[in-house]
């Protein structure tokens, strides 16, 4: 009976050594791209309903929060800053008040975000303020200070999450200089992305020694060279040919994408796109298995998920009220009147009354002798009658 007991006290023992040396992690990475002002489940401009917005992608969040708690990580890919004249409002017009990007991004929780074009697109002055508000870091490994060589942003991130260690890395597309004048980004240069990526992974598993590699890439997939020499979209390649990443999460073409390449090494990369405002996201379900400490196993399935199943955020809403009100004053203000409908198509085939008032605009603003100007929609219009700020966002963002 002595010896019975001493084995079964043994194996005791040692099924409690093995149960404490095991351990496995379930991780939620969920990934917003694109999402151009649409904060709110309104659209100012065509003053109606909007699909998507912060405010469903919150509902979403908070509903697997249930579940993952601290083990969801949050992140957002870029061009946040430009669309809904939200987003416009707090660049330009309310510079004093906390950005209420910012805010939104620092109330639902996220843990990093990324630059995108179209934020660069609002200036240094817009972009640093904003970026200085955010909680969570917002990155840009290929943004460099010309003066200094170093990064304008955090190059990456770090979380741990239950013993797990995650490094998330986040970069632009550099085509920036091929479409937006350098007053906007003076004093930076935006590098290769690839070869970005090669730099940073190195010194991210030196240093880090990371248990899941995260790209957060405002790019999409299809690679092209851009002005002779800036590499567009290069986030499919950097996933083939970098290896390291765990997952890719892309954005900038607006197109949605979920699948799995191989890279040079024989891994297997995630690479997912949740498109544009918050329809859909990136919803990735990680799964880790460590022994003693250490990753001996992971599994990392995506989806892309639609936001509309799951409501508005009444929080979401409620916090932002007095924001939404002042939008809604803000895009309904009377500003003239129309004599006739103007439309953007006429422009695609001579004289139009729409480019008109463009070059007039630019004209007597500026001062210039010479005006050039392109319609940017094939077919938007503004009926004869009274003229209200969101009718000159439906012409020009």
């Amino acid at each position: 009976m002595k010896k019975l007991t001493y084995c079964l006290v043994w194996l005791f023992l040692l099924a409690g050594t093995v149960a404490a040396q095991e351990k496995e992690v379930k991780l939620k990475i969920v990934q917003t791209s694109d999402i151009h002002g649409n904060f709110y489940p309104h659209d100012f401009i065509l003053q109606r309903d909007a699909a998507g917005s912060l405010a469903r992608v919150y509902a979403f969040v908070q509903k697997e929060r249930k579940t993952y708690k601290d083990n969801l990580i949050l992140l957002d890919n870029g061009d946040i800053l430009q669309g809904q004249p939200t987003a416009y409002y707090y660049n330009y017009i309310d510079t004093v008040s906390p950005h209420v990007t910012a805010e939104m991004l620092n109330f639902m929780g996220y843990d990093a975000g990324n630059m995108g074009n179209h934020d660069v697109e609002t200036g240094r002055a817009v972009f640093d303020r904003w970026a200085g508000e955010c909680r969570g870091p917002v990155l840009g490994a290929n943004i460099v200070e010309t003066a200094t060589g170093k990064t304008h942003f955090k190059p990456y991130e770090v979380l741990e999450r239950d013993g797990v260690k995650i490094a998330v890395l986040g970069m632009i597309t550099p085509a920036i200089p091929v479409w937006l004048s350098e007053n906007l980004w003076k004093g930076l240069r935006f590098d290769d992305m690839e070869d970005t990526a090669r730099k940073w992974m190195k010194i991210i598993r030196e240093k880090e020694n990371p248990d899941i590699v995260i790209g957060l890439f405002h790019a999409g997939k299809d690679a092209l060279l851009m002005g002779g020499k800036y590499r567009e979209n290069a986030s499919l390649d950097i996933a083939r040919n970098v290896p390291g990443f765990d997952m890719v999460l892309m954005g900038h073409d607006h197109a949605r994408e979920c699948k799995k390449v191989l890279n040079v090494a024989g891994d297997s990369v995630l690479v997912i796109n949740p498109a544009n405002n918050g329809v859909v996201v990136s919803n990735i379900d990680v799964t880790v298995k460590l022994r003693n400490g250490k990753v001996v196993e992971k599994k990392i399935d995506g989806v892309l998920t639609e936001t509309g199943d799951y409501g508005v955020s009444d929080e979401f809403m409620k916090h932002f009220a007095s924001q939404y009100a002042t939008i809604q004053d803000f895009v309904s203000k009377k500003i003239g009147h129309f004599t006739e409908t103007i439309s953007t198509r006429p422009a695609y085939f001579g004289s139009s009354a729409f480019i008109d008032l463009i070059h007039t605009l630019q004209l007597d603003i500026s001062g210039a002798e010479i005006s050039l100007a392109a319609p940017l929609s094939y077919d938007t219009r503004i009926k004869e009658g009274d003229v209200y700020v969101y009718d000159m966002f439906n012409l020009y963002k």
